[in-house]
């Protein structure tokens, strides 16, 4: 009888002498190959000692990375491990190597300590339900033909859009975002390397749009909110039918917001506005004179994973006091599953390990699904992914609900 054919694989830390083996791996998981710009862009927010490969004998077959990060959760912030470059070349599919790299990451990610959370965006959406991520954050992207974009109301402006650079956008749209993050659960806090990685602006990330272009909004108070968008031309028998692309729009305030938006759908020569990923509960769709003009649709975009699950639970805040125990599978990592009981009260959540009988059954996964506040568990219960009385799903729903809804603003 042939024996796994996965046991040959091993799994270990890749050092600076396995990162051209690690590129090749993950270019040809992706069937892409990088150009020397997008190995620079990417090499400068690389944690090497973050990032394993698979190795059949002396070659890299398989990867997976992660980086650093701060998410925003409701009520407060926590360190994630940003799971990124995650692949198994055409070569070794289908024989188990994803998942030895999958559990070994989560193992180290647990034994380093200080991430009670991991996050990531999957290439494939059918894959990370059974390594126990759960879809907490989902995204929406949009299409509106400019003759159509016309607001309910007539639009006054609030402040004025001031045209910059990039270096002066890296100078002014940090402080913006800044202020912004610590109110969205889902977002990621970007540090100075991450703001420089985001707008290095590759040219394969265009996509045959131009380069970034930034506008900044001024109000009395001084810069509130900024876009970030490109324009893919386009000429149709001499007529201007150019598309904008907004990669980024930030307000800190509903007047920014609306100036914002006014501002790019105004843009001359364009036929169409297209943006992603934007938040699912988007206000533009409330402010259209034809909200079926916007053409909205949501997508799966930050998936969560517990990996210390009384922490993650204590980290956030709640939106009323109550008392909940759960009862959580986790057949991959078995130091989460458990009952956990969690008390919360106006000294804020308690979460611990307890013999009392379960109020809300259910998979890892579809906690963490919940954890941002993005999806109630009276709808896991009618997606057959909870189990409970429903009076009771009703207080949980309660308790996780949260105002925004989560929202991831960037693939990382």
């Amino acid at each position: 009888m042939a024996g796994d054919p996965a046991m040959d694989i091993q799994i270990r830390t890749i050092t600076e002498e396995d990162t051209a083996a690690f590129d090749r791996s993950l270019e040809r998981a992706f069937g892409q190959q990088w150009t020397d710009e997008e190995r620079r862009a990417e090499r400068a927010i690389f944690e090497i000692e973050r990032n394993l490969g698979a190795f059949d004998g002396t070659e890299i077959v398989g990867t997976a990375g992660a980086y650093s990060l701060t998410v925003t959760v409701p009520g407060g912030s926590v360190p994630m491990a940003g799971v990124s470059a995650v692949g198994v070349q055409p070569s070794h599919r289908r024989r188990g190597v994803l998942t030895k790299l999958m559990r070994r990451q989560l193992e180290d990610i647990r034994e380093a300590g200080g991430e009670p959370i991991a996050g990531l965006w999957a290439s494939e959406s059918s894959i990370y339900g059974r390594f126990g991520y759960g879809m907490a954050a989902p995204v929406a992207a949009f299409e509106i033909e400019r003759d159509r974009s016309a607001f309910l109301r007539p639009h006054e402006p609030e402040g004025r859009i001031r045209m910059v650079d990039k270096d002066e956008a890296l100078k002014e749209c940090p402080a913006v975002f800044d202020r912004v993050v610590t109110e969205r659960p889902g977002m990621w806090a970007r540090s100075d390397i991450w703001w420089e990685h985001s707008l290095s602006d590759v040219e394969r990330w265009r996509e045959g749009a131009s380069a970034l272009f930034f506008a900044l909004h001024e109000s009395a108070h001084g810069i509130d909110g900024y876009a970030m968008y490109r324009i893919k031309p386009e000429w149709k028998d001499g007529l201007p039918a150019n598309q904008v692309r907004v990669r980024e729009q930030i307000a800190e305030t509903p007047e920014a917001y609306e100036d914002l938006w006014r501002f790019l759908f105004g843009i001359d020569l364009t036929k169409q506005v297209e943006a992603w990923p934007r938040p699912v509960d988007e206000p533009l769709l409330w402010m259209l004179a034809e909200p079926r003009r916007l053409d909205f649709k949501i997508h799966d975009g930050l998936w969560i994973r517990l990996i210390d699950l009384p922490v993650a639970l204590a980290a956030r805040h709640y939106s009323v006091e109550d008392s909940m125990v759960f009862d959580v599978r986790d057949p991959l990592c078995p130091w989460v599953g458990g009952r956990y009981a969690l008390d919360v009260g106006p000294e804020g959540a308690e979460c611990r390990p307890t013999d009392r009988s379960a109020d809300v059954v259910l998979e890892a996964a579809d906690l963490a699904a919940a954890y941002l506040g993005g999806v109630r568990f009276s709808l896991l219960r009618r997606a057959r992914r909870a189990e409970g009385d429903p009076a009771t799903l009703r207080r949980a729903d309660a308790m996780f609900g949260w105002d925004p809804l989560p929202w991831c603003h960037e693939v990382f």
